[in-house]
């Protein structure tokens, strides 16, 4: 593989790297609002109005899915560019 092309994987790879940080930092942001959300359930379930309490934990756990999944694309793509970076040497 050329010199070149090594670059362009080094740098795919650290678009990847970024990524995933940034999807590692949403989900902390998530599991953060999904068990606060948990906490003032447990707390005033009885004067709020429970369908729309149960509507917004799904909609916050949908998120935490979405996140998880696009997650796990970066990480399969880092992996498969590690062993197409680790050939090229």
């Amino acid at each position: 593989m050329t010199s070149t092309n090594s670059k362009d994987l080094a740098s795919q790879y650290a678009q990847l790297v970024q990524q995933e940080d940034d999807y590692v930092n949403q989900l902390i942001t998530c599991n953060k609002l999904i068990q606060d959300a948990m906490n003032i359930i447990a707390k005033q379930a009885g004067v709020l109005d429970m369908d729309t309490v149960k509507q917004a934990a799904y909609h916050l756990h949908a998120m935490e899915q979405d996140l998880n999944r696009k997650l796990f694309k970066v990480r399969l793509e880092k992996s498969i560019l590690a062993n197409q970076m680790g050939q090229s040497t």
